[in-house]
């Protein structure tokens, strides 16, 4: 059951419950006690377990829906779409299933990864070929940002601005929108790795190293600067 919020002036109340419900549901269905090619229970059945009304579930349906969990027909109901059409990149999902199963999460974080191992080494290439001094500098603030950091809660927030500036720095127009895309889910993935790290900061020295190529327009040593900074990401995902 879903504890009902007081209500307030600003409606803050009716978000957070929707919030709520989108929580429980998503994380039952990625859990498994709504197996995939199953039918949701019907409306009637969830109002009462969760005592919400039929439009906030309804809203709650529509967002799981596009987050690809669930596929809603008139007529015919609302039943569990197949594990591989997920959105994997969303970072509910992403959150619902490392804190299901830690293996499957990490092994989510693993190829999320390598996925950036990929992108990330040429995208930053052309930043060095590509960066405008106003690029440059939002480049030089993030890092200046890791540097400053206290905490890793400063940090992460710090390195995710770092290399979505990278990415804006490419200038690639089909590039930058990954930003928007995976920040998310690449925010738990640098979490997660500097709290593997013995020191948060650990990896401050290669981000300097990006940073000093992409300043210098060193196309070679901007890609191999991040090859080595994201490669060493990867290992201490994989350090127990």
């Amino acid at each position: 059951m879903i504890s009902l919020p007081k209500r307030s002036p600003s409606g803050h109340s009716s978000s957070a419950l929707h919030r709520q419900i989108i929580q429980e549901l998503g994380s039952r269905i990625v859990g498994g006690r709504y197996p995939a090619g199953d039918s949701l229970p019907n409306e009637e059945v969830l109002c009462a377990e969760l005592q919400v009304s039929r439009t906030a579930l309804r809203e709650a349906v529509k967002v799981l829906g596009a987050k690809g969990l669930l596929d809603s027909r008139p007529r015919i109901g609302t039943s569990i779409r197949p594990v591989k059409a997920w959105n994997m990149l969303d970072a509910d999902i992403l959150a619902w299933r490392c804190r299901h199963d830690q293996d499957q999460g990490e092994e989510l974080l693993r190829q999320l990864s390598e996925v950036r191992e990929i992108i990330e080494p040429n995208a930053c290439l052309l930043a060095a070929r590509n960066r405008t001094p106003a690029e440059l500098a939002d480049v030089e603030s993030a890092y200046m940002a890791m540097a400053a950091s206290e905490n890793i809660q400063d940090w992460v927030k710090a390195d995710l601005n770092f290399h979505v500036a990278v990415l804006a720095a490419s200038r690639n127009q089909l590039l930058i929108p990954l930003s928007t895309v995976i920040s998310s889910a690449l925010e738990m993935l640098l979490s997660f790795s500097a709290r593997r790290a013995s020191n948060f900061k650990k990896a401050l020295p290669d981000h300097g190293k990006v940073l000093e190529a992409i300043r210098a327009q060193d196309e070679r040593g901007a890609f191999v600067s991040m090859q080595k900074l994201l490669s060493d990401t990867r290992a201490r995902l994989t350090r127990r």
